[in-house]
């Protein structure tokens, strides 16, 4: 499935500008909630509001992992190649580092042909609570995702989508050296035929 063209940016170039706000905010977003003291009891007020924190904090992330999101590594990676105009070899390594950062096992998969609740073997499908849940009331969703009353299985299925935070604090300086320094063009011509470059990952 390729990029939807709702909101599309118009160019990559905006892509990437687009990223770079958005990026900067999330890790803006993520020093400011940072929990403060040490571990508190899952039940307490604390505890609760810091599961509320991470869930709101993995929710903000969706959009830089899911591949089809104008602003997914994967296709900022892309836009990072085709804009690199001067073929800067820091950028092209950079790229590069993203792609070898952003690894399948950050990303849940969207498993709509699997009826019934999530399997009880440690893989809960986190894209569940988002649709079920958080952004969406998704009915069929909303029941595989039962499983989330149980604290410590909720955290750990969002913890697995902070691994991601590595490859988009990378592709953030990437993309502002890019910017800084003008080594990012525009390409000209349409890019659909290459809509496949970039780190791939499981399609979610």
């Amino acid at each position: 499935m390729g990029e939807g063209k709702r909101g599309k940016p118009r160019n990559e170039l905006e892509r990437l500008e687009i990223f770079e706000q958005l990026a900067a905010e999330y890790f803006r977003m993520a020093g400011l909630f940072q929990p403060e003291g040490g571990p508190v009891p899952p039940d307490s007020v604390e505890g609760e509001r810091r599961q509320w924190v991470e869930l709101f904090r993995a929710a903000l992330l969706r959009k830089f992992i899911v591949r089809d999101e104008h602003v997914s590594l994967k296709l900022v990676v892309r836009a990072l190649r085709l804009c690199n105009f001067a073929a800067d070899r820091g950028l092209a390594e950079g790229a590069d580092a993203v792609t070898a950062l952003f690894t399948a096992e950050m990303v849940q998969g969207r498993r709509h042909d699997i009826p019934g609740p999530s399997p009880d073997d440690g893989r809960d499908t986190f894209e569940d609570v988002l649709y079920g849940r958080l952004l969406h009331g998704d009915a069929d969703r909303f029941h595989r995702s039962d499983w989330a009353k149980d604290y410590n299985r909720l955290r750990a299925a969002a913890a697995r989508r902070f691994d991601a935070e590595h490859a988009l604090g990378k592709a953030l300086d990437v993309v502002r050296y890019g910017l800084a320094h003008d080594l990012l063009r525009s390409p000209a011509a349409p890019v659909s035929s290459v809509d496949g470059a970039g780190p791939e990952g499981p399609d979610p």
